[in-house]
This record gives structure tokens, C-alpha cells and sequence, in this order.
């Protein structure tokens, strides 16, 4: 804690609360509505259902709530109640609040999600988890793309591949099988591209460009999340 007068407000606030909670018959409930807390204008002090206090930056929302109490929880939010009362994850929480919240087990991390958090926590939960997503759809993608090929007996040369994916304006390699996976590319049509480039490659001997994948740093990130590299999955 930040020490001097805003210290010595904590110690009372704190005080006050241990009261409270030794109060017979007193529940969380109760608890939120005595206390209406202002003690920094940079941060708020909200309540699980169980009375539990928890910190979080002014701003917050229900999502960052959830994050703050563990990030599976923050990852399977769908909703909150409020002091009881239902609200959208993004929902910007108040001094004194009391937050339930609702998961689904089908729910994952969205993009969005990082437009509306507040605390650094929440976003690099967020990211953590879309890097590990987008690795286990380009990684299946990529996966996709193999099995095609060999079905159609189509040999492409890795290198050539490579060219490919920069020639169609790709900054890293899992943001093309992130397309594929989304379906936003379909594989038919990049085999044959890629094996008509192949063909004239090898009608133009003079081209001599060949980067292998070692050159490419290996890099999951996309969108807001690249580091903008080439990469190889």
C-alpha cells in the first residue's frame, strides 16, 4: 500500500470492516451496503459473494474482476450479477460492488475482450490465451493443409511455400493458417496457386531466392498480438 494518510485510511477502512464481519448474524450482503468506499481515486475495492475484498484499478470491469479471482474463471466468463443484479462482462464495476460471476465451460477468450479490460493482469491473461489458440488452429490448419497436398499427391517444395504466403501479403506465416482455419482461404485454391508458382519457378531458372524456414523466427502472435516476423509453425 501507498503509505501516509492513504495508508492510515486503509488501517480505518479495514478496522471498520473486521467490525463488521464480527457483528453476529452480519453477511457479505450487509458488509456492501455499510461500506461505499472512496478512498483512492485510482482504484476501487469490490466483494465476491463470500465478502472476500478485492483491488482492482479504477475503470475495471467484470471481466477484469473475474481474471482477478483466477484466469480460468476469467476465461469462462459469460456474464456477472452485480449486487444481484445481471450484467454484460463489461460492465465498469463501482466502490463497494458485489460480483458473482457466471461461466460456461464452451466459453474461450475473445479479441475483443482487450478493448474494454482495465488491469494489466486481465490483458495478459487474455493474450496468453489467444496466442495458445491461434497456435492450436494454425498448428491444425497447417496440419489440413499437409493432408490436402498429399491426397493430391501435389509435392510443394517448403521454400517455395514460404514465397507463397509472403507473396500474398502475409506478415507472419500462423496469420495464413490462421486464414485457413477460419476458412477465410480455401486449400484447393492455395494448392494450385502454389503449385502453378512452383511451375514457374522452374521455367525461370534465374530466381535464386531460397529462405529456408530456419530463417524464420518462430513466433505465435497475431493481429495486435504480431510481432510482425515471418514465421513457421
Amino acid at each position: 500500500y501507498k503509505g501516509g494518510q492513504e495508508e492510515r485510511g486503509l488501517d480505518e477502512f479495514l478496522a471498520d470492516v473486521r467490525a463488521v464481519l464480527e457483528t453476529q448474524g452480519s453477511t457479505p450482503m450487509d458488509l456492501m451496503k455499510e461500506f461505499k468506499m472512496e478512498l483512492y481515486q485510482d482504484e476501487i475495492y469490490v466483494f465476491t459473494p463470500n465478502g472476500d475484498l478485492i483491488k482492482l484499478g479504477k475503470g475495471a470491469t467484470v471481466l477484469d474482476f473475474a481474471f482477478a479471482i483466477h484466469s480460468k474463471i476469467g476465461s469462462r466468463c459469460i456474464s456477472g450479477k452485480v449486487n444481484g443484479k445481471n450484467v454484460p462482462i463489461k460492465y465498469v464495476l463501482n466502490n463497494g460492488d458485489t460480483i458473482e460471476i457466471i461461466t460456461s465451460p464452451t466459453q474461450t477468450p475473445k479479441r475483443d475482450w482487450l478493448s474494454f479490460v482495465a488491469t494489466s493482469k486481465a490483458r495478459a491473461k487474455i493474450k496468453q490465451a489467444l496466442r495458445e489458440e491461434y497456435a492450436k488452429s494454425a498448428e491444425l490448419a497447417k496440419e489440413q493443409l499437409q493432408r490436402r497436398m498429399k491426397n493430391r499427391k501435389a509435392e510443394i517444395d517448403e521454400a517455395v511455400l514460404m514465397r507463397y504466403i509472403k507473396k500474398k501479403g502475409y506478415k507472419t506465416v500462423t496469420d495464413f493458417y490462421l486464414d485457413i482455419a477460419e476458412e477465410k482461404l480455401d486449400i484447393n485454391t492455395v494448392i494450385d496457386e502454389c503449385v502453378e508458382q512452383e511451375q514457374k519457378e522452374k521455367e525461370t531458372p534465374e530466381h535464386t531466392e531460397t529462405r529456408s524456414a530456419e530463417e524464420y523466427v518462430a513466433n505465435i502472435e497475431a493481429k495486435e498480438l504480431s510481432t510482425h516476423q515471418d514465421i513457421l509453425m
